[in-house]
């Protein structure tokens, strides 16, 4: 597999410490904080809600093992209105109106020993409260995850301690601040998940270290893997990486991952901790703010529902419009139309670009260069894929079938000089197993 050194520089990244944004005079949650789940609205214009109350619930079967969505804050439904979210859908949300008295925030949380829970308690209390798994570009249920995964044997859990963005610096802050909590977290998936190994995979120049009073024993194991290169976090990294700690005949049982094992970030876990150790659900969370556009920058610990207009306000504004807002990483994160847009589980960063930053953002036809194909990682054939799907041209099976090892590592987007979507196209292939139909 072929990786790209120091493909962005990670020099303007780091943070020593976070700060909490300002709390929102008034926030909006939508509906849908995982995809492919529908949800119920269970409560009605102008009810009171606390802050951690459950506002909407999963509907149907298909949906049945979703995480519920919570108040992000204590007040009144003002309204239920359609919003824009950070992947580009549409969704319902409420419009709650801040007042009233915290019963989380400021107040000091009882710790409960979830060494007696059972897993299926432990899976019951992920989707209550509200546990979505942010590892990779496709957040989903926790619970759903779990009760879904198909193995009888070889289930391991596996934590990235990194950001796989290297545009993006969350996952490490979190790692690195919260590292201990992060372990606890991981562990508490491990039973709900009855791995039979945990493995966490470090930065290779790490500034931060896991107690070895915490993963004593064979049932867990550290690697390392090279995150300035990229791709570095993706599953079929992160596995490789796994598998060679299965050289010490201790961790021989770690040569059996597979990209069917359980795969977190650090975010996750630490929600997990919150969720099941203290018991609040998942009500705010870390986001990354930064861009050459804003006065300054930082890393917030964010109320769920709180627009980005409001976290631009707290930065002191902008200094030089924006000519685009980026969610998630330069790599692999996706262009927002405009502030109004709310804070959901999924987004991690915030980028804001001026129009010096960006290239000719005008596609034109293939000009057959060949970048594409010496770039990708998987030796896939990006240009072809994306001809198969919009022009209807006709590949072999086989080839056509390789759309399913994409990583969307977004590599072939980068360097194409006709700004073509490839790894966008190549992911439409995915959903519809290599057919164009």
């Amino acid at each position: 597999m072929k990786a790209i050194n120091n493909f962005i520089s990670p020099d303007h990244l780091m943070f020593e410490t976070s700060i909490r944004a300002f709390l929102p005079r008034s926030i909006i949650v939508p509906f849908c904080q995982a995809d492919g789940v529908e949800y119920e609205c269970s409560m009605s214009v102008g009810d009171k809600v606390r802050e951690g109350q459950v506002i909407a619930s999963p509907k149907g079967i298909i949906s049945a093992n979703g995480a519920c969505i919570h108040s992000s804050v204590p007040g009144k439904i003002e309204s239920i209105v359609q919003c824009s979210l950070p992947n580009g859908n549409l969704s319902y949300a409420a419009k709650i109106n801040t007042e009233g008295e915290f019963t989380f925030l400021g107040k000091k949380q009882k710790s409960a020993d979830w060494n007696i829970f059972s897993p299926s308690t432990l899976i019951e209390e992920f989707k209550s409260k509200g546990i979505v798994n942010t590892f990779g570009n496709k957040p989903a249920s926790l619970a759903t995850q779990i009760r879904e995964c198909t193995l009888k044997k070889h289930r391991f859990v596996i934590v990235r301690m990194f950001d796989e963005d290297p545009s993006r610096y969350t996952d490490s802050f979190v790692a690195s601040h919260f590292t201990d909590k992060v372990v606890e977290g991981a562990k508490i998936v491990a039973k709900a998940f009855e791995a039979e190994g945990l493995a966490f995979v470090l930065p290779k120049k790490c500034d931060f270290t896991i107690s070895d009073d915490l993963i004593k024993g064979d049932y867990c194991v550290t690697a390392t893997a090279d995150n300035t290169k990229y791709p570095a976090g993706f599953i079929h990294c992160l596995m490789r990486a796994v598998r060679k700690t299965s050289k010490i005949p201790e961790y021989e049982k770690f040569n059996s991952v597979n990209h069917k094992c359980l795969f977190l970030d650090p975010e996750t876990c630490l929600s997990i901790y919150h969720a099941i150790v203290l018991g609040v659900p998942v009500v705010e969370k870390f986001v990354h703010i930064t861009g050459s556009c804003l006065k300054s920058a930082g890393m917030f610990k964010v109320r769920v529902g709180t627009t980005i207009r409001e976290l631009v306000e707290q930065c002191g504004g902008f200094n030089t419009s924006p000519a685009k807002i980026v969610v998630n990483g330069l790599v692999r994160g996706n262009g927002i139309p405009n502030l109004d847009i709310p804070v959901t589980k999924m987004v991690k960063s915030i980028e804001f670009l001026p129009s010096k930053e960006l290239c000719v953002q005008k596609s034109t036809s293939c000009i057959r260069c060949g970048r594409c194909r010496a770039i990708c990682p998987e030796h896939l054939v990006p240009d072809l894929l994306y001809k198969m799907a919009s022009e209807n041209y006709i590949l072999p099976r086989d080839i056509a079938a390789t759309a399913k090892i994409c990583g969307q590592c977004a590599l072939c987007n980068s360097v194409c000089p006709a700004r073509l979507s490839l790894c966008q196209t190549i992911l439409l292939l995915k959903k519809t197993g290599g057919n164009n139909a």
